[in-house]
């Protein structure tokens, strides 16, 4: 919570400050935007309780799961104070998680009709509300932009998916979405770094790397987890005037 209060208070020094240069007439103040964002996610384990069995089960767990391809999708709203900052906030969609490894499946005594590999899929879908400020540097078409912020990301679903492989070549897939055992609450600080592209007074591009760090654990467990993603943020942004 105190890197909050820190990015808050940055950005209202900053909003202050750009009072005094306003972007000229023939620059849109307001943009509304469209973006899409792959990525790669994962999560961080740590030791909650401090007892030697959930060390273990973290380790067992580093050694089997995996990061995971994941997204995040939205409507954006972009105010320019300057020709050099921006507020930015929106609604996104994000799906996070992780995922094990392919592993070989042992019964005893052996059964040809089970499965002989398997893994498992978690998947965390999040409806967020991002807040950034976003500093660009530059007069050209093509300009610098980082961006620092956090988002506030409401839990709307939970889904643990199984992947099973028999020994014919068939798959098996078998799903079960709850979200009673989870937080319904993450906040995640953002940082990005990219380039705007101004394809005309009205219409902008950009491109920026991202990272994410849920700072809130996902449920309440001697294990703590934290998701996070990095990834590559798309998106066209309209001048409304």
């Amino acid at each position: 919570m105190k890197i909050i209060l820190l990015l808050l208070i940055a950005f209202s020094c900053f909003a202050v400050q750009a009072q005094i240069t306003r972007p000229p007439k023939e620059t849109k103040r307001i943009f509304i935007g469209i973006n899409f964002s792959p990525g790669y996610n994962y999560r961080t384990l740590k030791n909650n309780d401090g007892n030697a069995a959930t060390s273990l089960l973290i380790n067992n767990r580093d050694n089997k799961e995996i990061g995971k391809f994941g997204y995040s999708a939205g409507l954006n709203l972009c105010i320019n104070f300057s020709n050099h900052l921006a507020f930015e906030t929106g609604i996104q969609y994000s799906n996070k998680g992780y995922k094990t490894k392919n592993e070989d499946l042992i019964f005893l005594p052996p059964d040809p009709n089970a499965p002989t590999r398997a893994k498992f899929i978690y998947a965390f879908q999040y409806m967020g509300i991002p807040v950034k400020a976003n500093f660009s540097f530059g007069k050209n078409k093509v300009r610098f932009i980082t961006g620092l912020g956090f988002a506030t990301n409401i839990l709307i679903n939970q889904k643990n998916s199984s992947i099973a492989e028999y020994a014919d070549g068939r798959k098996e897939k078998k799903s079960q979405s709850s979200t009673s055992n989870y937080k319904k609450l993450d906040i995640s600080p953002l940082i990005s770094i990219g380039i705007d592209y101004k394809i005309n007074n009205q219409v902008h591009f950009k491109a920026e790397p991202t990272f994410s760090y849920g700072l809130l654990k996902t449920v309440d467990a001697p294990v703590k987890e934290h998701l996070w993603s990095a990834g590559l943020n798309m998106g066209f942004y309209y001048g409304l005037k």
